[in-house]
């Protein structure tokens, strides 16, 4: 039975990733400085290490023990307008865990690292097509994240195996689409964006799916290579609002606001974010024989709602 040591392992992607390792039959470790979730995975069979990824601890002797890592987690982001300052101090954050992590990994005693990154280092691509090997523009959080990326050949370079996976917009039960679409569209009310957010299009992906294909890449992919993990169609964010709305049996009334109020209210990274155009192909994931239980928001987006309205007791 494999030792899989996880980060992130309590997040968003994280407790599906992990549930499925389970599964999968691996022994599982996740590293948590949250009690309540050291609490409930030691309930399915998980061992916790407690510790933090920004201090060094004993946690790293159980990384480098085990036989595969998967890096999913990320400096908290979450509970404020996100300015430049705290951009900054997110890039020093994610520099410093990941090297605390990879740093302490032995090639040879490692099998395999999964790195998760996120598709913003490739930023506004424009309007066509594009694949991993795409020149990177980053944009929004991808300036921020881009030191940590581009550290990574000097860990391939000493012998670390590492896959590198990078997830697109990817939408779920406890994510953003729920709280800034699919409540107010069912309560009734309008929705608010920038005019762009109807034509830009960004390469989504349903969590389950995403966590079925960071264990898939964990065991199939490529040492050296990067793997964008996006389903199969790029959309807008008014073709994922109008899949709930019809999924919901309701109405999508919108309201637009201009760019510069939306820089006030989250700041300049989120904006930039929600303005970059990522049409990215996912042949490379689709060649390692990964197959989509949702392959668009067609399939995915009606199975959250179908998901979140059972969470809330079918109403």
């Amino acid at each position: 039975m494999k030792r899989l040591f996880v980060t992130g392992g309590t997040g968003f992607i994280g407790t599906r990733f992990v549930s499925l390792a389970l599964e999968a039959g691996y022994r599982v470790r996740v590293l948590t400085r949250n009690a309540r979730a050291a609490e409930r995975w030691k309930h399915e069979g998980v061992s916790v290490v407690e510790g933090d990824l920004l201090t060094p601890g004993p946690w790293q002797q159980e990384a480098a023990a085990s036989d595969e890592v998967v890096h999913l987690a990320q400096p908290l982001t979450f509970g404020a307008r996100v300015t430049h300052q705290r951009a900054l101090a997110y890039r020093e954050q994610r520099l410093r865990m990941d090297s605390l992590l990879l740093d302490s990994l032995k090639p040879g005693t490692v099998k395999r690292v999964l790195y998760v990154g996120g598709t913003s280092y490739y930023g506004d691509q424009g309007s066509r097509v594009v694949t991993e090997d795409a020149t990177p523009r980053p944009t929004g959080w991808g300036p921020y994240i881009a030191p940590a990326i581009e550290s990574l050949p000097r860990h391939l370079e000493r012998g670390l195996p590492l896959v590198e996976a990078y997830p697109g917009s990817v939408y779920g039960l406890g994510s953003w689409f729920v709280e800034y679409a699919l409540v107010p569209l069912k309560a009734g009310r309008r929705l608010f964006g920038m005019k762009e957010t109807l034509t830009l299009q960004m390469s989504p992906i349903h969590v389950d799916d995403c966590a079925r294909a960071l264990l898939h890449l964990l065991e199939h992919g490529e040492v050296g290579r990067r793997y964008f993990v996006v389903d199969d169609q790029p959309a807008t964010f008014g073709d994922l609002t109008r899949v709930a709305a019809e999924a919901l049996g309701v109405s999508y009334r919108k309201v637009l606001v201009p760019r510069w109020l939306c820089r006030l209210l989250l700041g300049p990274v989120l904006t930039d974010s929600l303005t970059s155009e990522a049409r990215l192909s996912n042949a490379r994931l689709h060649g390692t024989g990964f197959q989509f239980h949702y392959p668009t928001i067609r399939e995915g987006v009606p199975a959250l709602v179908r998901q979140w309205l059972a969470a809330r007791g079918g109403s």
